[in-house]
């Protein structure tokens, strides 16, 4: 019995050191458990397709016989012992292409395994995308959210010194601690998201996450992230090519009627190799050959009920590839608006962004100047954070859009940078 041990676990890179997107996936597509699933189902196809093309050659036999027996010989009972041993080639003719049939679909049941193999490294890679873009977005407010708190603590501190020399109210400084313990509130739920999100991706990697690389955007019109490889890029998603796949699969395994009609022929060629019976009888056969023609015909109706039971199976397995296209698409046609839409939106709040920190340089100035009032320089602050929590949130939203869009165009592992198979 031989036992398939997985691969051995790639080092993650030493303490300290970042880690990109396609580095951590090297390390976990192969090791994986739906990978490992998929790729032990491709190997038990393989061996379905062996079995298959071994019923089109010859089966050689070899059998022997020991034992006594009574039996009646010229009116006269004897007791013959019997020690034989004897060799036989049994091959098929002619089955109406019946076992030729099984192994076109053993074939299509293999290239489906390999499609359902890159499925399961396709969903896998997604998934820990997503949860690597979750980690980035959150990695993205991070400093932003510090920046924030940082901001206003020293708003605190200068309006509580206002407020010592009288020139600021009481409702003011209270109005700035609250602004203070909003900011530490935000702050400190970002750090909790943060230890969750790398959390996350540690359970879906099954190991230690290291300091993690941003991924760079693709605009509209730019051609994908990621190196690019030597193998043709495929058209089509993994999901869309093993079911279609499948269903070929199915669909050549039902045989017409005529098939229930045809003979099965078969030739048989038997030798002996050693015979001792005592006592010898008449006669003994020593080599021969023979052509039989067959017709089975079950009386329950098990052979119609066989090809009826195959038609049906491929008429739901074709159903459901059509299915799966369909969804494919439908959801394929909604992904170009959706990243047109997220890739402006990032534009304008970057924008955005950047006059709010002019105001912001201004507004601090005009604050100490008494020319702008506590309420307008806080409203400030939060406005610019809003900003820049809705542009994390924007770029989320394109690096996903684009991720799915690359899974369902069947890109998604060159564009990471992995291999298809």
């Amino acid at each position: 019995m031989t036992v398939v041990l997985p691969p051995p676990w790639p080092q993650p890179p030493p303490p300290g050191q970042a880690e990109s997107l396609p580095d951590l996936l090297s390390r976990v597509l192969q090791r994986d458990p739906q990978v490992r699933v998929a790729r032990s189902l491709l190997q038990a196809s393989e061996e379905r397709r062996r079995q298959a093309r071994s019923r089109l050659g010859p089966t050689v036999s070899v059998s022997g016989t020991q034992g006594t027996g009574q039996e009646l010989e010229f009116g006269r009972q004897i007791e013959r012992r019997t020690d034989r041993a004897e060799a036989s080639v049994r091959w098929n003719l002619y089955n109406y292409g019946n076992d030729r049939a099984e192994l076109a679909g053993a074939e299509r049941d293999l290239l489906a395994g390999a499609q359902a193999v890159r499925q399961a490294r396709e969903e896998v890679a997604e998934r820990v995308a997503e949860a690597y873009a979750e980690l980035l977005r959150v990695e993205s407010l991070l400093p932003r959210a510090a920046a924030r708190l940082a901001a206003v603590r020293r708003l605190v501190e200068q309006v509580q010194r206002q407020a010592e020399l009288g020139k600021v109210s009481d409702a003011d400084a209270q109005q700035a601690q609250a602004s203070l313990l909003d900011a530490e509130i935000a702050h400190e739920q970002l750090v909790s998201d943060h230890e969750s999100a790398r959390q996350r991706l540690a359970a879906l990697v099954g190991g230690e996450v290291r300091p993690v690389l941003p991924l760079p955007l693709r605009r509209a019109g730019a051609p994908a992230a990621g190196p690019s490889t030597a193998t043709e890029v495929p058209t089509v998603a993994a999901v869309v090519a093993a079911a279609s796949e499948r269903a070929a699969a199915a669909r050549v395994r039902v045989r017409p009627l005529v098939s229930l009609l045809a003979p099965r022929i078969d030739f048989e060629y038997r030798q002996r190799l050693s015979g001792r019976t005592a006592p010898q009888p008449t006669t003994e056969p020593l080599h021969g050959w023979l052509l039989t023609a067959r017709w089975d015909f079950p009386v329950g109706g098990e052979f119609q009920a066989r090809r009826a039971e195959n038609e049906r199976r491929a008429e739901a397995v074709e159903a459901e590839a059509e299915r799966v296209l369909q969804g494919v698409e439908s959801e394929r046609a909604t992904l170009p608006p959706r990243i047109a839409n997220a890739e402006r939106a990032v534009l304008q709040l970057e924008r955005q962004i950047e006059q709010f920190n002019a105001l912001l340089r201004a507004g601090e100035l005009q604050f100490e100047a008494g020319r702008r009032t506590l309420a307008q320089l806080v409203q400030l602050h939060e406005s610019r954070y809003n900003a820049e929590q809705r542009r994390a949130e924007q770029a989320h939203r394109l690096l996903g859009a684009q991720l799915r869009q690359l899974a369902l165009n069947g890109g998604l592992l060159p564009a990471l940078g992995q291999p298809l198979e």
